[in-house]
């Protein structure tokens, strides 16, 4: 656990078929390759040549996926859609803190925030909030809420858009990207990739 004071980024932006879970023929950037070569790394190059990188063929790592999407399709606005932490508050009590953006109208942005408690037998009970809480809070009604708090789990969930007509929708536990999907703007292709349990990373392909 981590005690900190979580600090809130807004970043504004906009945010898949056959399926290619199996293996699929090796493209000759994979075929020339001596190493061997996951069904997952296959399905990214199917989808996305553009991602071809044998440093992932043996295993995708989704946090050096995520660097090399971003690197050859550069994100031209982000929109942080949610933030949940949970966390045992400064006196001990099991909490989750909820943050939502969406859209309202062309360009306004509306954050919620919710704020629940867990008891003992893990029944969740919303907390009544302030307006002023609640929609569109200021930083330091965040900072305030947690103070002082062991952090437990800290989700993030993105969405991209980017230059070339991409979009990418990505979540992270702290630091580590969880899972991805990249989605071409007419929507032809899409590639997700998930960490799975048991079963590491999964990436599959839809083409239309």
């Amino acid at each position: 656990m981590r005690r900190i004071v979580a600090s809130l980024v807004f970043l504004v932006g906009f945010g898949g078929g056959a399926s290619y879970s199996e293996a699929q023929p090796m493209s000759p950037e994979i075929s020339a390759s001596a190493k061997p070569v996951s069904v997952s790394y296959q399905n990214l190059v199917t989808c996305f040549p553009e991602l071809t990188d044998s440093r992932l063929s043996f295993k995708v790592d989704l946090n050096s996926l995520k660097d090399l999407i971003d690197d050859k399709f550069i994100t031209s606005n982000s929109l942080l859609r949610q933030r949940k932490v949970q966390y045992l508050d400064a006196k001990g009590q099991q909490s989750i803190l909820i943050l939502r953006t969406k859209r309202v109208g062309a360009r306004k942005l509306r954050t919620e925030l919710i704020l629940q408690r867990v008891d003992e037998k893990g029944v969740v009970t919303d907390q009544k909030l302030t307006e002023n809480q609640r929609i569109n809070p200021k930083q330091e009604i965040v900072n305030g809420l947690l103070l002082g708090a062991a952090l437990q789990s800290d989700e993030f969930s993105y969405l991209d858009s980017k230059l070339n007509g991409v979009s990418l929708v990505y979540s992270r536990n702290f630091k580590i990207v969880q899972d991805l999907e990249l989605t071409d703007k007419a929507g032809n292709r899409s590639l997700t990739c998930e960490n799975q349990k048991n079963l590491g990373i999964i990436c599959t392909c839809s083409k239309k």
